[in-house]
């Protein structure tokens, strides 16, 4: 059994998916319009990285790159139980997308000596995916994505996980540093305790990086962001016809027809 991992966990503040409104003129997000939350796979990742953390000792450190206001999301992580937290804030930052982004964690990550960085399969406001597997692009690190089980083996440094894949499963072990993707759904996040909760809102006050402090000052922000809007439309419903049966021998009947 090894000392414990230090073990990562990026977290993401995002719109309330059931508010959120996007300008037709430029394809961004209206966030002002709706309220700020914590990514749902983000979850799925803090619960998992605190199943590791209970198998192999260690510490949980919650990651989040935003404005000062983003540091709610980082008392929702400490609330459920991740040790430390640590705010990427910065002007600099602004514009980022899924590039420039990673390559920030990426180097938040390598600072505090990860030996796993988790984070959900997508985010809720972009839906791209791209930025765990980028983590472990920009580090040179082994990835597992779609991630539905996990099996720790300190004695081995190697991560075990249940993969899902079309029409079935894989299991695929890892040597760390790794970087897993959790599938949104696949563990139930626990509740943060009620005293947990008040020290995370209370007392607790993450550590503040700059772009400087990870030195990507140069290497983050709309300017280095290769993603462009090229345009969007709303799809019109498409109608569907419509046919009532009286019966499960005639629903059986009139799909052989349609076959």
């Amino acid at each position: 059994m090894t000392d414990g991992w230090n073990i990562v966990v990026c977290v993401k503040q995002v719109p309330d998916a059931d508010e959120v409104s996007i300008d037709p003129e430029t394809g961004i997000l209206n966030r002002a319009d709706a309220e700020a939350v914590m990514n749902s796979p983000d979850y799925n990742a803090v619960e998992a990285a605190l199943e590791v953390r209970d198998v192999v000792g260690g510490t949980v450190t919650a990651v989040t790159m935003g404005p000062a206001s983003a540091d709610e999301v980082l008392q929702v992580a400490v609330g459920m139980g991740a040790d430390n937290a640590v705010l990427l804030t910065d002007r600099a930052f602004g514009g980022s997308d899924t590039w420039p982004t990673s390559l920030a964690l990426a180097r938040a990550a390598e600072e505090l000596d990860a030996d796993v960085v988790f984070g959900g399969e997508e985010t809720t406001d972009s839906s791209t995916g791209q930025v765990p597997p980028g983590i472990a692009a920009h580090n040179d690190w082994a990835q597992l994505t779609y991630v539905e089980g996990l099996e720790p083996r300190p004695e081995e440094d190697r991560l075990v996980a249940k993969r899902d894949v079309e029409g079935g499963y894989e299991r695929v072990a890892a040597d760390l540093p790794v970087v897993v993707a959790m599938e949104f759904g696949e563990n139930e996040p626990r509740t943060a305790g009620l005293h947990r909760k008040i020290y995370a809102e209370t007392d607790f006050e993450p550590v503040e990086w700059s772009a400087a402090d990870i030195g990507v000052e140069d290497e983050v922000g709309l300017a280095v962001s290769p993603t462009q809007v090229g345009g969007m439309a709303t799809a019109e419903p498409v109608p569907r016809e419509q046919e009532m049966v009286e019966g499960v021998e005639e629903l059986a009947d009139h799909i052989v027809e349609v076959l």
